[in-house]
């Protein structure tokens, strides 16, 4: 199964998320392919000269991601079940048997009862955003709120069934973490949920909300006492140093689903092959030149002169002209980096990745009917140019040496890319621009229209044996996105 979901990063990023899901639980190694077209509009001025690989590379980033295993939260609240007695068992051995195995692995179960919670939490708000009655929705909710109860009591007792006030300050720390997350996460989604009652039952707010609100008040009196930095109304540098530690645990609890990927280029040793062979072709042409007049005129005269420093003219451009045909080349041909998938320091899987500027009509016809262009300034005679890239991916995962890794069930991997488009606005007319609006006998006044420009992207992938394409149109303006559609 794969799905592919884009969204708005920020004013000036994308991010499409490409999920993986395992085929065959048997296999040693799952194989990926993606491609994907950007066409971009000619007036924006954007080409090999203006925008050469490493500036996409630059605003370009790609992140290889566990999926999250899937709990529900009754199934995480439930202390039989992997979540919570796997954490109280890596705790015990903690405890009763300090060493540098269990360390890790109690961090280990920390993280992943983190994110577990965090993903089975989102799913229940996904849920109860679908409740149009507010009875149901108001029932829902509390059930809710139980069971994050019994989740955050359940995790503050691990501690003291484990014993873990007999291992060190910093081990325990750790432990600290993980709950000061968990409190963070649990209210961010509460606050959520009671900002989109508060929009959709503003009649029965009070009713609808009020275990909400107990349980969020009482966790906030209990993180004061814990001394957790919290939010405080017109602090600005308390709420700032908020959101820096929320980022900074939300990247520590999630480090060990990320796989980290450490890239070499892929043709360094052939592109100089090729460059010693360009030097050698032009060095032959020169020697030759050399050899010739030197037979014909003889040594040390004027014409044996002027035909050295003319051929090692030529030699120098033959060269460098060389050099250019062999680089197109390996980028049209070959993948710019090579990349080692790494996870806990073991080799899980590896990949490719390249990128160039393609013409449009060299494109494979599937591509063309993608790009689905539909207006006649967009089609035939009359269509306006675009500028094609096209980015290559290709990831293969060890499926094996990833079970070693964990003991949680593990559904697959998410390719997360991002792609800023910064540069892409550096051209762009005013967002703002007038338009007359007549209002009949003479009389009219202006309006400002938007002026937008379009991105389009489509993307074909290859997995399970099958080929499938997706395509977005992304709207921009000189400010930033605008929007993302599907279609």
């Amino acid at each position: 199964m794969l799905e592919i979901h884009g969204k708005i990063h920020d004013r000036y990023t994308l991010e499409f998320k490409v999920g993986y899901s395992r085929y065959s639980p048997s296999a040693a190694v799952s194989d990926f392919m993606m491609d994907t077209w950007i066409f971009i509009p000619d007036s924006l001025y954007i080409n090999a000269k203006t925008y050469p690989k490493s500036n996409f590379y630059r605003d370009f980033r790609a992140l290889v991601r566990l999926i999250t295993p899937v709990y529900t939260l009754e199934e995480v609240a439930d202390e039989e079940a992997l979540p919570l007695s796997r954490l109280l068992m890596c705790c015990r051995e903690l405890a009763e048997e300090p060493s540098e195995e269990h360390e890790k692995t109690y961090e280990h179960q920390i993280k992943m009862f983190g994110s577990i919670t965090r993903s089975a939490l989102r799913t229940a708000a996904v849920g109860l955003y679908r409740e149009t009655e507010v009875n149901a929705f108001r029932v829902r909710l509390d059930g809710i709120v139980l069971l994050l109860a019994r989740i955050m009591a359940a995790y503050r007792e691990i501690p003291r069934k484990a014993g873990l006030d007999r291992v060190a300050f910093e081990l325990r720390s750790r432990y600290d973490l993980g709950e000061e997350y968990l409190c963070r996460m649990v209210n961010m989604h509460l606050f959520r949920v009671m900002e989109y009652a508060r929009e959709h039952f503003p009649k029965d707010y009070t009713r609808v909300v009020a275990a909400a609100a107990t349980y969020i008040d009482g966790d906030l009196a209990y993180q004061r006492e814990r001394g957790f930095l919290l939010p405080e109304e017109g602090n600005s540098d308390n709420n700032r140093n908020f959101l820096h530690r929320a980022g900074q645990l939300k990247k520590y609890i999630e480090s060990d689903l990320y796989i980290l990927a450490d890239k070499k280029s892929n043709t360094f040793v052939l592109q100089q092959v090729f460059f010693m062979l360009a030097a050698g072709l032009s060095m032959v042409f020169a020697t030759v030149v050399s050899f010739s007049f030197q037979q014909t005129y003889g040594n040390f005269t004027m014409p044996l002169f002027i035909a050295l420093v003319v051929s090692y003219m030529f030699k120098d451009r033959i060269k460098d002209l060389m050099h250019y045909w062999f680089a197109n080349k390996l980028g049209s041909k070959f993948y710019d980096y090579k990349i080692k998938l790494v996870m806990h320091g073991e080799p899980v899987g590896w990949g490719k990745e390249g990128c160039d500027f393609v013409n449009e009509e060299k494109l494979p016809l599937e591509v063309r009917a993608q790009r689905g262009r539909v207006s006649e300034l967009e089609a035939g005679h009359c269509a306006l140019r675009e500028t094609v890239i096209v980015y290559r991916r290709r990831i293969s995962i060890l499926d094996k040496q990833l079970k070693l890794l964990s003991h949680y069930p593990l559904q697959g991997f998410n390719d997360i890319i991002r792609i800023n488009l910064r540069d892409f606005l550096r051209r762009m007319d005013s967002p703002h621009v007038p338009v007359y609006m007549n209002e009949g006998k003479g009389e009219f006044h202006t309006q400002a229209a938007e002026k937008v420009y379009y991105v389009h992207f489509v993307m074909r992938y290859r997995y399970q044996g099958k080929t499938g394409y997706r395509r977005f149109r992304i709207t921009l303006t000189r400010r930033g996105i605008k929007g993302l559609m599907e279609w």
